[in-house]
């Protein structure tokens, strides 16, 4: 079995969580009379529309384009969850599966396989507890969904922990998550960085200050979680040795120098050997490119006033 969705492309298997989800005690409570859940109808594309509450923000269009070429091949494997739109007739609101209709829409295909949930349903909490099952969701956005169910519904730890089958321990741990600095929490989730974990939690532990020093580190793959935890229990490693000098004009040019051999030397290794980029490290250099072309056009003005 494929572990690692994301990487593969392929479709989560969301049928498996939501059918344990039925069979829970106490399911009727979350989903409403659960007895028509079992059957499955086929709705025209058009006529479903996306929830504007999706917890979900963020859509990488190279994994939606490959979802759909997976669904082309071997149809859809995981039907939608859907309630009755509240104010367009005959159309319905996702509840679940915002991802498999986008890739469906890229697919060409005009009918989508769903699950037709009661209009009295609790669909926001839902939609929170699906994408919380998912397995490419990045581990500040797990941490986010559980923060948003329970203030959204005065859940205290132990009755999210019982909705998504997960010790009060688990839940605790990960909203630890949430003491990263908001930069590191934002990269986590627009990069898809591989940062395990654990490592994230020891970065969470720490004062901000030191959490930023090593995030460059992390986000290169260069910082184990023991390194992680030895510069938490010991914050002097992580601090530079000196403090670095004040950049000025003339010692900025001076420095033009390395800083042309590193480039040159960078991109030569990309030329030899980029095809192992991860996607992360593809993002990262498209923004650096970016800030290279806001460099040049800043470049460009200093020398026309010169």
């Amino acid at each position: 079995m494929v572990k690692n969705w994301r990487k593969a492309g392929a479709q989560q298997p969301v049928v498996k969580s939501i059918g344990e989800s039925l069979e829970r005690p106490g399911a009727d409570l979350l989903f409403g009379d659960t007895e028509g859940l079992r059957d499955t109808v086929m709705l025209r594309l058009s006529d479903v529309v996306p929830n504007p509450h999706q917890p979900r923000r963020f859509f990488d269009e190279t994994e939606l384009q490959g979802l759909a070429t997976s669904m082309r091949e071997v149809g859809q494997l995981s039907p939608v969850l859907v309630t009755p739109h509240p104010t367009e007739p005959k159309h319905f609101m996702l509840v679940a599966g915002e991802r498999r209709w986008r890739a469906a829409s890229m697919a060409g295909m005009s009918r989508i396989m769903a699950h037709i949930l009661p209009v009295e349903t609790n669909t926001e909490q839902i939609a929170l507890i699906e994408n919380l099952q998912r397995v490419d969701l990045s581990p500040v956005e797990e941490a986010e969904g559980i923060r948003r169910l329970i203030e959204a519904h005065e859940y205290n730890q132990e009755e999210v922990g019982d909705l998504l089958g997960r010790s009060r321990t688990e839940v605790n741990t990960t909203l630890t998550l949430l003491k990263l600095h908001a930069d590191i929490q934002r990269d986590c989730v627009t990069s898809h960085s591989d940062i395990p974990k654990a490592v994230l939690l020891e970065l969470a532990r720490m004062e901000y200050p030191q959490q930023l020093t090593l995030w460059e580190k992390a986000r290169q793959g260069a910082l184990t979680v023991r390194e992680a935890r030895d510069a938490r229990l010991k914050p002097d490693i992580a601090k530079p040795l000196s403090e670095p000098k004040q950049m000025t004009p003339k010692r900025f040019i001076a420095g033009l120098g390395k800083l042309e051999r590193g480039l040159e030397q960078g991109v030569q290794a990309l030329q030899e050997d980029g095809t192992k980029l991860s996607k992360a490290d593809r993002q990262r250099l498209e923004a650096f490119r970016s800030r290279l072309l806001e460099y040049a056009d800043l470049l460009e003005s200093l020398g026309r006033e010169g």
